[in-house]
């Protein structure tokens, strides 16, 4: 059977398939000796039962093989695909960066100098300037050389700090009032330089106050004493925290005293006691008055 082309075999008796099948009725294999004649090119081959089985076998281990290459096909097919999803999300990708790309910003780096009122700084003049997208940048250098003595520059959460860090505040105005000895609360006053402020503390007479509760939840306080304008008689304000402990008394304000600004601590104090000192008519007031805790 090894000198047979079986494909070729098989291919000639597809014609005579009703005839093997009817010579086969009723025989079991190995037991009736039975002979096929099959023509191939004119010629006769004649197949016994052995060959016939023979030929069967082949015929299923063909078409074993041609089911393993469909799903081997339908598994190649399934990788092509995903083959070909990968590919585009790639293609997006990289799509992506080179827009990125085409659209990088422009720099200009130059040498920069520093000069404050005439006075040349010392600072690294390398790169100390660079212009992106026509927006200007100087090194920290420069910002350090105008800022006053003492002053820190410290960048934190994306907030950048001059002075104090400062983690939480809060509007003194916006707590809750103890009591109030006929003080007023201003939505808007200018003093006498001109400089206008919005929801103040207004203090007409000397020898009111008013107390508002801090809750032991900030460490400092801070706001700006200002004299109202138009006015003359001079005064002074205090500032208090619990069981009348005094944490900060102004000078004496007069028409041409410049503001005041006043940043103190509190220590976490349960209320703040603000109160004005002098004659009748001071007109003093407290502007942003404001209750933090240092970062």
């Amino acid at each position: 059977m090894k000198s047979l082309n079986v494909s070729t075999i098989i291919a000639a008796i597809i014609g005579a398939i009703a005839t093997i099948i009817a010579a086969f009725l009723g025989a079991k294999w190995g037991k009736n000796n039975i002979t096929i004649i099959v023509q191939q090119d004119g010629k006769n081959i004649i197949l016994d039962d052995a060959g016939v089985q023979s030929m069967a076998d082949e015929n299923d281990r063909l078409k074993k093989e041609q089911t393993d290459y469909e799903k081997q096909i339908g598994e190649y097919k399934m990788q092509i695909a995903s083959l070909e999803s990968d590919s585009e999300d790639l293609t997006n990708k990289l799509n992506a960066v080179t827009g990125e790309l085409e659209e990088k910003p422009v720099l200009e780096l130059k040498n920069c100098g520093l000069s404050v009122d005439g006075d040349e700084k010392i600072i690294n003049k390398e790169n100390s300037y660079v212009a992106i997208n026509g927006r200007e940048y100087f090194s920290k250098e420069f910002i350090d050389n105008l800022l006053p003595e003492n002053t820190t520059l410290v960048m934190k959460n994306e907030m950048l700090y001059i002075g104090k860090v400062v983690k939480s505040k809060d509007n003194l105005l916006d707590m809750q009032v103890i009591e109030n000895n006929n003080t007023e609360i201003k939505d808007a006053v200018t003093d006498t330089y001109g400089n206008s402020y919005s929801k103040v503390l207004f203090f007409r007479y000397g020898e009111r106050g008013i107390r508002f509760k801090t809750g032991k939840e900030y460490s400092h306080f801070k706001c700006i004493i200002a004299k109202n304008e138009g006015s003359y008689n001079s005064g002074r304000i205090q500032i208090e925290t619990d069981d009348g402990n005094v944490v900060y008394t102004s000078p004496e304000i007069k028409a041409m005293t410049e503001p005041i600004e006043v940043d103190i601590p509190i220590n976490q104090a349960t209320s703040l006691l603000i109160k004005s000192i002098g004659s009748y008519d001071i007109y003093l007031f407290v502007a942003n008055a404001v209750l933090y805790n240092e970062g």
